[in-house]
């Protein structure tokens, strides 16, 4: 951008210094012209004096009066000797005043009184600018009269225009000489200024690269530090804040929650790849109107609630979706941040706490029950026959059996899920383990007609709780058998995979598990077939524990339905050598 000369700072502040210059030496060089011609003409009055104190001196000796009076041509000055009255009594020959008085009364009294007068300019009686020292002359301490001396004020005059013409000739070189100056020091104050501009221009554009050379320690120096202490600023607050940008898209994009940005025209401002996948929506190019459509209802709620946060489950697509409706202020209302969530598992999850509470319940009253009944029954005496008798007390003894370890199960989970368990952990092998399980379990087995299959690779030993590894494997072969037909198999499995983990796995003939329904099975009293529950005889806890034992390994559980019918559960360890 081109500046005009007269708008610029380099003109301004040479025209402003040389001002200030010209008229700081036009007005000294007035005073000192005026000092110098007072200076002289003081030069002379005292010359005039001195001289005409000794004129007076060899009068009073006697002397000629005329002759002496003639003397004074060589100082340029005229004489004149008056009396008391201030009439001449006798003049320089070439000196020739008006006739009459020289002096007036007040002047004439004056030095009557022994003072000495000096008058410059016409003074009366002469024809031409004078400079007049008037003395007393004094005889036996009487003044009798008046010496006059006069000198020709053109003479003087001509002297001081010698030197006012030196003090104009200097004063001209002064003014060329301070105008050079003003300009130097001008372009060294407005240099670096300009480069600042250019720094500034530099910066608009976005380029923080280009730097002011800083010449001088001074202000303007302290200046050029502070522009490129600003530019390395703005261009680190500048980096930060598109590290800040990226981030935050990169947070956006990471987040399992949808993201939608509306301004106060309802328009969509950004929006995140789960927004789009949690409102269902596939084509982008009408992602304005149909989010819009979606999220109607909330946004209108916001602009008429008074809370700032408005929050709404929205039933999509088969799918719970929470809404968070969230105002932008800046100074007002700017628009509004749509935080969607997708709770469907949660409120399952929520559904499953709330029918535990009541599972607790019934398996707690159920067995209670039984116990009241018949033990109500024995004490009222309405059993006569022992082996009736045998009987209840038998299923007394069955239900006070399933209770105990039922509560066992509910202490032994709560403590596992608490970390108020202490593991007691020794190296052994996995798949002795699992046959003496097996072994232990063949009886049950052979009731069911259930017959097991082992797939035991060989593995490294493992290091755990050696007890509870062997509770976890009774729970998992306990639920294959309840739901494995008559003539079925179980084949239970070890392998180690490749992050060196080792994999057990125990596989089913059952009718196999919803998939919907595979991330809920561990959770407390989840039953898949609800209606068959009591006739299975399991409390619902198994799974749970199983998972909670694991984790507290550092392991992991999971569960699959295989192609061929049945389920599959499975755990990993890591194993240490």
């Amino acid at each position: 951008m081109k500046i005009k000369i007269k708008n610029s700072i380099l003109w301004k502040l040479w025209v402003f210094i040389s001002l200030i210059s010209i008229i700081a030496i036009i007005f000294s060089g007035l005073i000192l012209s005026k000092f110098f011609e007072e200076f002289y003409f003081r030069l002379k009055e005292n010359e005039l004096i001195n001289e005409g104190q000794q004129l007076i001196s060899l009068i009073m000796r006697g002397s000629n009066v005329e002759e002496f009076i003639d003397i004074t041509k060589f100082i340029n000055a005229h004489a004149v000797l008056i009396d008391r009255r201030g009439t001449i009594i006798v003049c320089s020959k070439y000196f020739h005043p008006k006739l009459g008085m020289l002096l007036d009364k007040n002047e004439l009294n004056n030095i009557l009184n022994g003072k000495i007068l000096i008058k410059r300019g016409f003074l009366r009686g002469v024809e031409n600018p004078m400079l007049m020292v008037a003395m007393p002359v004094t005889s036996d301490g009487n003044i009798i009269g008046g010496l006059l001396l006069f000198s020709p004020m053109a003479a003087l005059k001509s002297s001081v225009w010698e030197i006012r013409r030196l003090i104009l000739l200097s004063a001209f070189f002064a003014i060329l000489l301070s105008s050079g100056t003003s300009l130097v020091f001008s372009k060294s104050i407005t240099k670096p200024l300009l480069s600042m501009k250019e720094a500034a221009e530099e910066m608009a554009k976005g380029n923080f690269d280009k730097k002011v050379e800083i010449v001088e320690d001074d202000e303007i120096g302290t200046l050029a530090k502070t522009m490129n202490f600003l530019s390395d600023a703005l261009k680190k607050n500048l980096n930060a804040l598109s590290k800040e940008k990226d981030q935050l898209k990169s947070i956006l994009l990471g987040m399992t929650d949808g993201v939608v940005t509306f301004d106060e025209n309802n328009n969509v401002v950004m929006a995140n790849s789960q927004a789009f996948e949690l409102l269902g929506i596939k084509d982008t190019d009408n992602f304005n109107e149909k989010a819009y459509d979606i999220l109607k209802g909330v946004l209108l709620k916001l602009n008429n609630a008074k809370d700032n946060i408005i929050v709404e489950e929205l039933n999509l697509n088969g799918k719970i979706i929470l809404a968070k409706v969230s105002p932008l202020l800046s100074d007002g209302v700017r628009g509004a941040v749509v935080v969607i969530q997708d709770i469907t598992k949660e409120k399952k999850l929520e559904n499953l706490r709330r029918e535990f509470v009541a599972n607790v319940s019934h398996e707690l009253r159920t067995p209670l029950t039984y116990i009241q009944g018949y033990s109500e029954a024995i004490l009222d005496g309405m059993v006569e026959d022992k082996e009736a008798l045998l009987n209840y007390i038998n299923i007394i003894l069955e239900e006070t059996l399933r209770l105990k370890r039922l509560v066992n199960d509910l202490l032994d989970l709560s403590q596992m899920e608490y970390g108020q368990t202490t593991l007691k952990k020794d190296k052994f092998s996995i798949q002795r383990l699992i046959e003496r399980v097996v072994q232990k379990m063949h009886n049950l087995a052979v009731q069911k007609d259930v017959k097991f299959i082992l797939n035991l690779k060989e593995t490294p030993l493992l290091y755990a709780d050696e007890d509870r590894i062997e509770q976890v494997l009774i729970n998992l072969i306990d639920n294959a058998l309840r739901y494995s037909p008559e003539g079925g198999n179980i084949t239970i499995s070890t392998e180690l995979d490749h992050e060196k983990n080792i994999v057990v796995s125990v596989k089913d003939e059952g009718p196999g598990i919803p998939e919907d329904e595979l991330p809920y099975i561990w959770e407390r009293f989840y039953k898949v077939d609800k209606s068959r529950a009591r006739q299975k005889g399991g409390t619902g806890l198994g799974l749970a524990i199983v998972k909670s034992i694991i984790e507290n390994h550092k392991g992991k559980v999971w569960a699959k339905n295989d192609e061929k019918g049945g389920s599959i559960f499975y755990f990993s360890l890591p194993c240490q050598e």
